[in-house]
């Protein structure tokens, strides 16, 4: 009752036995950016509102300060959106917080408001 003794398997060109298979993980979509660009749009409207605030308490300094860190934001908050949008990354983020970025940025308000107001 010899048993023959078990062979090893040659492996096969992919560095797979026979029979195996390869397994991935499927990861959901990224939307990071997306979110990215949400949050960044909520910190522009905050640094708005903080600056006109601050200028309304004549502290102009801190004011303008404030409308920089917004501009600063409101650019960022739109390059994120833009890349949510065209790689489908958190797209419906990315539309709001692009739009967002755009409407409530300090110099966007400035030139509409004067528009509107005529002078």
């Amino acid at each position: 009752m010899d048993e023959p003794t078990p062979q090893p398997v040659p492996p096969v060109a992919d560095g797979l036995a026979p029979g195996m298979t390869i397994v991935r993980r499927v990861r959901g979509p990224r939307r990071w950016p997306g979110i990215v660009s949400g949050v960044l749009a909520l910190a522009m409207l905050a640094a708005t509102a903080l600056g006109i605030q601050l200028a309304s308490r004549n502290e102009l300094l801190l004011a303008s300060y404030a409308a920089y860190a917004a501009i600063a934001f409101s650019v960022a908050a739109l390059v994120f959106g833009v890349i949510a949008i065209a790689k489908r990354w958190g797209r419906g983020a990315g539309i709001a917080g692009a739009v967002v970025a755009v409407l409530g940025n300090p110099l966007v308000l400035l030139y509409g408001l004067s528009a509107l107001g005529g002078s």
